[in-house]
């Protein structure tokens, strides 16, 4: 079972689907006025908490966890994902350990050496040609993407371990009693974290600053200088970082691909055949590592300045990483039961909404679903609400405002019949002897009490 890293907030939700709406696989339910992520469906990418108005819940808090292991005399080491010089107010790594250390920290690393690692992986995979195409493996969600939708292409995803995993695994060789920590921007890498143990716990560059502003702790930045003997696989954090990490395997094409639509879109391609020979790295985030989640949350896009910034930070060179630890990972196909309702539940859905004609079908997308059929589907598999559709709740207003108006005229008419009753009664009377008054009041008294 896959963990769950994201929550939606219920209090906060508020009837306005931008979370549906941005979900490209629509892997949220949205019930009893408000939204719920359908965590079997979710490749936890983040997207939600990025477009969010109101306030995401994120259902851990490791920050507490490590400020309590250091308390205690803990060693604590963390991996760094290369995207930090994108996002923390620092010149470099060593800028960053020093920082650190202050926090308590026993050492500071870049996950980039495990990347390094990663890349010479993929190059072998690709000299020994025995998979025709090969899908880089170091994006969480990309892998969830293709275990739960596309199962018939993990043939393509390469065996092998993310740069969190590798790092994580040489940091435990290098300090075998350590609590390892791993430092970027991206939800997904807790879910990783849990679903294989390769560290003990996930910071987000967000939880790091606040930790540093409540101890005192300045960033120190001697600025970003441009590091010709760097290493390439720093490159990692932006667009088509793997691919410029690789060495070019001759009769091979690269191919980078990011965003979750780019890449679904890609998959559907694959899924055709026809290609071969053709390495594909992608990434669930525009721009990747440094366009992530967690940096968008706070500084909303960063693809230019971060991909300046990692080019500037990145060289030719290499860490030359002994390969000590193992690299390989299997992959397991968890396809979603996603069966598409009948065409006859389908229509009748639209029937009710009085979207069954195409001139009544506005596909609007205010409910958050690209077309009126899209969002009867959903209300077919229990998904989605009727008063989710904006045009139906307006006619449904109307109607119910001119049966008001029509009731109230209604029941102003008896009330004025009545009334005319009285005072025509009233009237005879006036006219009427003494004696003849009194039988005439009886009446008027049996006539008042008929009406009530």
């Amino acid at each position: 079972m896959m963990a769950e890293v994201i929550r939606l907030g219920q209090e906060n939700c508020r009837d306005c689907y931008k979370c549906i709406r941005d979900c490209l696989l629509k892997a949220i339910r949205y019930s009893d006025g408000h939204a719920e992520i359908m965590q079997q469906e979710c490749i936890q990418c983040g997207e939600c908490v990025v477009t969010c108005p109101r306030h995401i819940e994120l259902d851990w808090n490791d920050l507490k966890l490590v400020r309590r292991q250091i308390r205690i005399g803990r060693k604590v080491v963390a991996s760094v994902s290369p995207s930090f010089i994108a996002d923390m107010d620092v010149g470099d790594i060593e800028d960053l350990r020093e920082a650190m250390l202050q926090l308590g920290f026993a050492d500071v690393q870049e996950s980039a050496m495990g990347a390094e690692l990663v890349s010479r992986e993929y190059e072998r995979l690709m000299q020994e040609e025995r998979m025709p195409v090969v899908i880089s493996s170091a994006c969480p969600p990309i892998i969830k993407l293709m275990e739960r939708y596309y199962p018939d292409l993990l043939k393509y995803l390469a065996p092998v371990k993310s740069p969190m995993e590798v790092h994580s695994a040489l940091l435990r060789k290098q300090y075998p009693d350590a609590f390892v920590v791993f430092v970027g921007p991206c939800y997904a890498r807790k879910g990783e974290q849990l679903e294989t143990n390769c560290c003990d716990a996930m910071l987000l560059f967000s939880d790091l600053k606040k930790w540093m502003h409540e101890a005192g702790v300045r960033p120190i930045n001697r600025g970003i200088r441009v590091m010709r003997g760097g290493m390439r696989s720093r490159r990692y954090a932006r667009r088509d970082g793997i691919v410029k990490s690789m060495t070019r395997i001759p009769g091979w094409n690269r191919v980078a691909v990011d965003g979750i639509n780019d890449c679904i879109a890609a998959l559907e391609e694959l899924r055709q055949g026809g290609i071969s020979r053709v390495f594909v790295e992608m990434s669930s985030c525009i721009g990747s590592c440094v366009n992530g989640p967690a940096i968008r949350f706070n500084r909303y896009e960063n693809r230019v300045s971060g991909t300046v910034m990692v080019n500037s930070y990145a060289g030719e060179n290499d860490f030359h990483v002994p390969q000590i630890v193992p690299m390989e990972k299997q992959f397991h196909p968890m396809p979603i039961d996603r069966t598409p309702p009948t065409e006859n539940e389908v229509e009748r859905i639209l029937e009710k909404m009085d979207k069954a004609t195409a001139d009544k079908a506005l596909n609007c997308g205010c409910c958050g679903y690209p077309s009126c059929r899209a969002m009867a589907s959903a209300l077919c598999q229990g998904k989605a609400q009727i008063e989710m559709c904006l045009p139906y709740l307006h006619e449904k207003a109307e109607r119910h405002s001119r049966e008001i108006v029509d009731n109230t005229l209604e029941a102003a008419d008896q009330v004025i019949d009545r009334q005319m009753r009285v005072v025509q009664n009233i009237a005879s009377i006036l006219g009427e002897t003494t004696a003849e008054t009194k039988i005439m009041l009886s009446r008027l008294k049996e006539a008042i009490q008929g009406e009530e």
